[in-house]
């Protein structure tokens, strides 16, 4: 589906898709080497789920403990990259108005949510993650562990961290420009026994674009 872009996310370059995340949906999308993937908090306080893989040959993927240690820090933002289990670079941050992602607390499953909140069968973002790669021959355990955009983990001086609302607001924006060609994927987090989405769901927008000069 394809909108037009409100002036707060004025984008310098031609657009090539654009599509509306639902509450609680996923999708996926091949990301041509030099384009740029723009994820929009439309509302605000709602994370979204990423991860990447070499689009031409899936078994490289993204790994968040390359990323931290190549980064040098748990918090990527503009100049960071998403690094792969190889240790190559898929993508790069190019913008960042919000500024707080985490690398840390990982994908709700239907595991995690019956040991930490007793609940079955609930919506979570590995099945989400897993059913929108499908189209691509992954399945459920090739999926890595991933980067939570716009979530907000904070930790103690003591080492031990906890999931509070989003600090990101209505039209912040993350642009991660893809190093090579890649698959991304994409949850839009169904979460709501912890403050991970301040427990409301809301829509993420997606725009591919290509850079002007």
């Amino acid at each position: 589906m394809t909108n037009a872009m409100p002036s707060h996310e004025q984008i310098s370059g031609r657009v090539v898709r654009t599509t509306l995340l639902e509450p609680g949906g996923g999708e996926g999308w091949e990301v041509s080497r030099g384009q740029v993937m723009r994820i929009v908090d439309i509302e605000g306080q709602q994370v979204g789920d990423l991860v990447c893989f070499n689009l031409r040959r899936l078994e490289e993927k993204i790994s968040p403990e390359n990323t931290i240690s190549l980064n040098r820090t748990i918090r990527p933002t503009t100049g960071h990259g998403l690094w792969s289990d190889e240790a190559n670079l898929l993508m790069s941050f190019v913008a960042d108005t919000c500024g707080v992602h985490d690398l840390l607390a990982g994908a709700c499953s239907r595991y995690t949510n019956k040991r930490r909140y007793d609940k079955d069968a609930t919506p979570n973002c590995r099945d989400n993650l897993a059913a929108a790669a499908r189209p691509w021959g992954l399945r459920w355990k090739d999926i890595p562990y991933n980067l939570n955009v716009f979530m907000n983990v904070p930790i103690g001086a003591d080492g031990s961290f906890r999931i509070d609302a989003p600090k990101s607001k209505a039209g912040d924006y993350i642009d991660l420009r893809a190093e090579m060609d890649v698959l991304v994927i994409l949850s839009n987090c169904p979460q709501l026994h912890n403050p991970c989405n301040n427990f409301r769901l809301k829509p993420l927008k997606v725009v591919i674009y290509e850079p002007g000069e």
